[in-house]
């Protein structure tokens, strides 16, 4: 029993180090249109949203299909680099960069 309790203390470690590079790693992603650039963290917190192009001139569907696709491509990113990092720390995965 004492056995189970320390793994659990080990990965309750493991799983405090896993959210702590998350949270520091960042990826920029661009929309399909470029009308807009998202930083996520790894984590899934939005850090910054950017209006990189003129949208005065977009009609609201374009803009609003643009800005679907953004989040979609950063929750997907910032999913597989989590998935990417919890396999570092469970010692299957390469490297990630932050």
């Amino acid at each position: 029993m004492f056995d189970k309790l320390k793994d659990l203390v080990q990965l309750k470690k493991k799983m405090a180090e896993v959210k702590k590079r998350l949270d520091a790693m960042v990826i920029k992603v661009e929309s399909p249109e470029k009308f807009f650039e998202l930083t996520i963290s790894g984590s899934q917190e939005v850090k910054e949203l950017k209006i990189i192009k003129d949208i005065a001139a977009v009609n609201k569907e374009t803009l609003e299909k643009d800005l679907i696709a953004l989040f979609n491509k950063s929750v997907r990113d910032s999913q597989a680099m989590a998935a990417q990092a919890m396999g570092d720390i469970a010692g299957l995965g390469g490297g990630v960069s932050a």
